[in-house]
């Protein structure tokens, strides 16, 4: 979970993930990404991807908020999945990159 530092509500407008130097098969695959409005105590989805798959290690992927959504401040991801759940069952990340506006 990520808490907005000042408590200010920031309305997210995009993320970016990207992927980590090794392991292909623990790059996250299925996640929602959610926001509070009361600092972690209740959750809404801002936005959820399935059968994403990172081609090359290093790779930033940037997912826009595609619907209105409440300003919020804090915001946490649920990973689902990784690539190869089979092999592996940990998850591996390079960066997680927010951008949000100020409400």
């Amino acid at each position: 979970m990520y808490k907005v530092p000042d408590g200010q509500m920031r309305e997210l407008v995009a993320y970016e993930l990207m992927s980590a130097n090794d392991v292909p098969e623990r790059d996250p695959m299925n996640w929602v990404l959610q926001g509070s409005s009361d600092g972690g105590s209740s959750w809404h989805v801002l936005d959820e991807q399935t059968s994403q798959l990172f081609n090359n290690r290093f790779e930033r992927r940037t997912f826009k908020i595609k619907t209105k959504v409440p300003p919020s401040n804090a915001f946490r991801f649920k990973f689902l999945a990784v690539r190869d759940v089979q092999s592996n069952s940990r998850l591996q990340l390079g960066s997680i990159d927010l951008y949000a506006r100020c409400s």
